[in-house]
């Protein structure tokens, strides 16, 4: 196994210092216990629902818990159960566990009486409390649903089915984090759920993307009252639309954008995907006054296409792809904003299903297992921030090396968190 190099788990007195002013301790050493002090701090502001008096665990010993005994590889309720019971010990050293070791039932109840937005800012807080390196640029932001698969149950004669959890999240670019979360309604969908959580992060200024269904008027109308800017593709579900956009970009409109006529623009570039070569071209134009429907869609200020060429060898296949927007020209943007939307799969989803396999989890109460999905997305932002300092090895990698050795990889975590 490729270990990382020796210079990066080094730190200079420079960086040393910096780490203790950020957190005011005295020793380097002293790291990980400032840092849960201040994440306990923190998870105290969470409301208890619990009869006062009756309650032998503390809601942020659960969740602190729980959140090291993911970051160490733990999927499920047992697994955090066996990881505090194996390092009891250590944990007390920054936790007073009053209530001794809970079963894995005890976990699951207390994460099902926790408010889910409540623990979501909190641990987003401290996340963004530490040196995120940001820019002036737009963060681009994207809204995606995921299932968990293993929550759901086949009717039975014992039992009525029980759909999954389905979670629709946003996923911000700039910060690498999911920056909202909310529940969708089991007899619902995305559509009505995308106005809900665009309240609970800053859209002004910035750019939203997500998915063809959510392409409605009134979730375009919220964006805009959010004083933010979208790039959204157009399909099928509104199919008026959709074909005059098909009619509009011809062969010979495209041409003329790609020559260079006013008010639009034109940008291209190669992938080698295996033996296939793909051909992306991406067209924007503000000419959008021929569209008879244009007032029902607010700030729609430029329309364009991707064409994407994919060259096998023996054939080349073409897919076109329509999209609207509140920017004015400015293809760099535009073509970024619909080049990162995948980032919510492939950045956040896809690592959910095989680095944390969430899919393996077998919860059925939807509010426990929302609040785990939520420490699991946590511990993602905090292995995506550190990633460089493992020389980009991959999660479920630096998962596995980290565990070899948890208490000192604990104080390793915190200071590179720190430094990123």
């Amino acid at each position: 196994m490729a270990r990382p190099s020796k210079r990066r788990f080094e730190l200079d007195i420079r960086q040393i210092n910096y780490i203790k002013k950020l957190l005011e301790i005295d020793k380097i050493e002293d790291v990980d216990k400032a840092a849960m002090k201040r994440l306990k701090n923190n998870l105290k502001k969470i409301k208890d629902t619990r009869v006062k008096g009756k309650t032998k665990f503390k809601i942020w010993d659960i969740v602190i818990c729980s959140i090291l005994a993911v970051l160490f590889g733990a999927q499920d309720w047992e697994d955090i159960r066996d990881f505090v019971d194996h390092h009891y010990e250590w944990i007390r050293e920054f936790l007073l566990l009053t209530g001794g070791i809970p079963c894995a039932k005890i976990y699951e109840r207390v994460f099902s009486i926790i408010n889910s937005k409540e623990l979501e800012n909190i641990l987003n807080d401290f996340i963004m409390s530490f040196n995120i390196k940001s820019n002036l640029e737009k963060d681009i932001i994207n809204l995606d649903g995921r299932v968990s698969k293993g929550s759901s149950r086949q009717e039975t004669e014992y039992q009525n089915k029980i759909k999954p959890l389905n979670v629709l999240n946003a996923y911000s670019n700039k910060y690498g984090i999911c920056l909202a979360s909310e529940m969708i309604e089991e007899k619902s969908n995305e559509i009505p759920t995308i106005p809900e959580i665009l309240k609970r992060f800053n859209v002004k200024g910035n750019v939203i993307t997500w998915d063809a269904l959510n392409t409605q008027i009134e979730n375009i109308k919220t964006v805009v009252e959010l004083k933010g800017d979208y790039v959204v593709p157009i399909k099928g579900n509104q199919s008026n639309f959709y074909n005059d956009l098909i009619d509009y970009f011809d062969e010979k409109r495209l041409e003329m954008i790609k020559a260079g006529n006013s008010e639009s623009a034109y940008l291209d570039y190669y992938e080698k995907r295996g033996s296939q070569s793909i051909h992306y071209e991406y067209y924007q134009t503000e000419d959008v006054n021929w569209y008879f429907d244009k007032k029902k869609w607010e700030k729609l200020h430029s329309i364009g296409v991707v064409k994407k060429s994919i060259d096998n060898g023996k054939e080349i296949k073409i897919e076109m792809r329509y999209y609207i927007s509140s920017l004015f020209c400015n293809i760099d943007l535009f073509s970024k904003a619909i080049r990162n939307h995948w980032s919510v799969e492939n950045k956040l989803h896809w690592h959910l299903d095989f680095t944390f396999k969430q899919d393996n989890n077998t919860t059925t109460n939807k509010v426990a297992l929302m609040n785990l999905e939520l420490v699991n997305k946590f511990c993602l932002a905090i292995l995506n921030r550190v990633k460089s300092f493992y020389n980009n090895i991959s999660l479920r990698r630096i998962r596995k090396i980290i565990s070899y050795n948890f208490e000192k990889s604990l104080v390793n975590l915190m200071c590179y968190l720190s430094l990123s």
